[in-house]
């Protein structure tokens, strides 16, 4: 294995120094006074709450240790030093697991379930930070798709001496995880993802007909379950309120950059308001994930100044339409299995998920949003364990 080197999180303390010098002196906006609380973004009155948190009780050194608590490297693959959590079993027979996060998340999104996975000692875990983000260099110039991302991926399994291996990942993680079943599927036997993006076949009359009672009928499920017309309504509900962050870091991420590279307290209202729209919290960021778990989230953001590559990333593959409908067109033939959560964007009808991909498992969860690994790590390792369970009896990793 060339070029795998040990790793650990180390801040300096001048870096401490200089946030708190930038959260004592945070400015805040003016707000509406006649709307409801989180209806034109991050809340004024809560937010004060969280960075007065941030600033008096926070304690990165705490969750810095948490993080070095993992097995951490860094390799050089195809011009990127990339970071990644690799946990060894000792067991011969250990499945090889890649484990990918998304936006606005991180590696630390995995920082309760790789222990949950690691204790059963049935996984080789390697979890990276994504070219771009966290501990990751990131790319000088125009490419760094989720093409490339997937090549850079199988490149690591592979450096990693891991001829056949499971990924499973949600938001990009999970397009990557498609890429790798779709580009890659000689090395990568089977993806498990928590995101399935399966748009309807329009030459699919049944899928119309779907679509047509979503449309006109949102409260009557006739061509569907009412969990499936749910679920459809709501990706509805997503794209028509919830994607204009996808419209500027997908057109010019880069000006954005600017505000939330030099703010720590810009930072903190940009993700923050993500992580309360899309977990399953009933409106309030602390019933799903902790103060400390965000904050450390984006302290991996703003320590490591990847917010503007992490953006590129909407930039690289949502305008490359020619990749993007070579990728997400075509039926997936690598096993798959989904774990749809009831706070999950994309919840789309088995029926969609099956003409795009070769589903193996389909599990309806009880709780969870949109980061199935941060909010609820027991349920997302059992459902791990299920889909390993299947590679195993079907020799999909021989």
């Amino acid at each position: 294995m060339a070029d795998v080197r040990p790793f650990r999180v180390s801040v300096p303390e001048s870096e401490l120094k200089y946030l708190r010098q930038r959260l004592d002196t945070a400015r805040y906006p003016d707000i509406l006074t006649n709307i409801a609380p989180w209806e034109d973004g991050t809340d004024l009155d809560y937010f004060k709450t969280f960075i007065d948190y941030w600033r008096l009780s926070y304690d990165w050194r705490k969750w810095e240790a948490v993080l070095n608590s993992s097995a951490q490297f860094t390799a050089t693959i195809r011009g990127i030093q990339l970071h990644f959590v690799w946990e060894q079993s000792e067991r011969k027979d250990a499945i090889p697991l890649l484990l990918l996060h998304g936006w606005p998340g991180s590696y630390f999104e995995f920082h309760k379930l790789i222990p949950m996975l690691k204790a059963t000692g049935r996984y080789h875990i390697v979890a990276p930070s994504l070219p771009g983000y966290g501990w990751s260099s990131a790319a000088s110039e125009r490419g760094m798709g989720v093409t490339a991302i997937a090549g850079i991926m199988d490149s690591l399994m592979s450096q990693l001496g891991y001829r056949r291996y499971l990924a499973q990942g949600g938001d990009w993680g999970a397009i990557i995880c498609r890429a790798l079943g779709v580009y890659h599927s000689g090395s990568c036997a089977g993806i498990h993802i928590n995101m399935c993006v399966a748009p309807p076949k329009l030459t699919n009359p049944w899928h119309l007909a779907q679509v047509a009672n979503a449309w006109l009928a949102p409260r009557l499920p006739l061509t569907m379950s009412e969990a499936e017309l749910q679920g459809v309504t709501a990706m509805q509900r997503f794209m028509r309120d919830e994607t204009g962050y996808q419209k500027i870091q997908g057109t010019k991420p880069q000006t954005l950059a600017y505000a939330l590279t030099d703010s720590p307290v810009g930072l903190a209202a940009w993700i923050l308001e993500k992580v309360r729209t899309w977990s399953d919290c009933g409106g309030v960021p602390d019933n799903a994930l902790s103060k400390d778990e965000v904050l450390t989230n984006i302290c991996v953001y703003w320590f490591s100044g990847r917010i503007a590559s992490s953006m590129r990333l909407y930039k690289e593959s949502l305008r490359n339409k020619l990749e993007m409908q070579k990728l997400l067109g075509p039926y997936c033939s690598t096993p798959t299995g989904v774990a749809i959560f009831p706070g999950e964007l994309h919840r789309p009808p088995q029926s969609w998920a099956k003409s795009v991909y070769n589903i193996q498992l389909w599990s309806q969860m009880p709780q969870g949003g949109h980061f199935a690994a941060w909010e609820q790590p027991a349920l997302l390792a059992g459902e791990i364990a299920k889909f390993a369970d299947l590679a195993e009896a079907k020799g999909w990793l021989a």
